[in-house]
């Protein structure tokens, strides 16, 4: 599968001041290695991971440790172990697509112009309702930081970090502010679509475009002061929209004709 798009370790936006981590555990460690093999292509959808004495030489850790990491990932759907059959690697229907860490090895791989396009059509579905239920429970305090976060985009200038972090802190607080825990589940998943669309962007296309966010953002803003749901959802669905679009891709799915009266009565 070709990239377009392959990071280097990039901090996450909007994670605040760094922090001394603990050590990663071991069995963390191995899940991550073989999860990047498996989302990388390596390990091929139907092939057998190799057998564990294999892997636990090749990652120097104990059985133990090898069987924890496996068991994770058999939790996220990527593996079946069978008995005397070996560990098959599963086709990626099954993988919990949602889980923040798969989410991170796909973007750690490199992020395909396919696999984007899936997570923007995907946000269609969630924000705009998100975005709609804060409007209808929005607090003085949350309408405050969304509003000094699209000021930020505004006053980063050509700042593309600061821009990133504004523009991911801004999404995720909409997703908080609907107090829905399956809506604020799907934070990593949002967080790896604006990654990957701000990576995407030279800094030239960031300065002609990136300008725009802000500007997308105000009548969103404005939406949800004022209380109007309908308005709020429509104009996330424009900033999704336009974020597809000056990334260069052909439009989505149209959603806008979703009327939301009934869902929010």
């Amino acid at each position: 599968m070709a990239r377009i798009f392959s990071p280097v370790a990039p901090r996450r936006p909007g994670a605040g001041p760094r922090v001394r981590k603990r050590p990663q555990a071991a069995h963390d460690m191995v899940m991550r290695g073989i999860g990047l093999d498996i989302v990388s292509g390596h390990y091929p959808a139907g092939s057998l991971l190799p057998a564990k004495e294999i892997l636990s030489r090749q990652f120097k850790v104990s059985n133990s440790t090898l069987r924890e990491a496996l068991q994770k990932l058999s939790s996220k759907g990527m593996i079946h172990p069978k008995t005397r059959v070996g560990t098959r690697i599963l086709a990626e229907r099954h993988w919990n697509m949602f889980d923040a860490d798969i989410l991170d090895w796909r973007f750690a791989a490199g992020v395909d112009r396919s696999f984007l396009a899936h997570l923007f059509t995907l946000r269609q579905a969630f924000e705009p309702m998100a975005a709609a239920i804060m409007a209808t429970r929005r607090t003085e305090d949350s309408l405050r930081q969304l509003t000094q976060l699209a000021a930020q985009m505004t006053v980063a200038g050509q700042d593309r970090a600061a821009i990133a972090a504004a523009d991911l802190a801004f999404h995720l607080l909409i997703l908080e502010s609907t107090g829905n825990p399956f809506l604020q589940s799907i934070g990593a998943l949002i967080r790896t679509a604006l990654l990957a669309s701000f990576a995407m962007s030279t800094p030239d296309e960031t300065n002609g475009h990136g300008a725009q966010a802000p500007h997308d953002h105000g009548p969103l803003v404005a939406a949800i002061a004022a209380g109007d749901a309908q308005a709020a959802a429509d104009a996330m669905l424009a900033v999704i929209r336009a974020g597809w679009i000056n990334l260069g891709g052909t439009e989505l799915p149209d959603l806008a004709t979703l009327r939301l009266g009934r869902f929010l009565a």
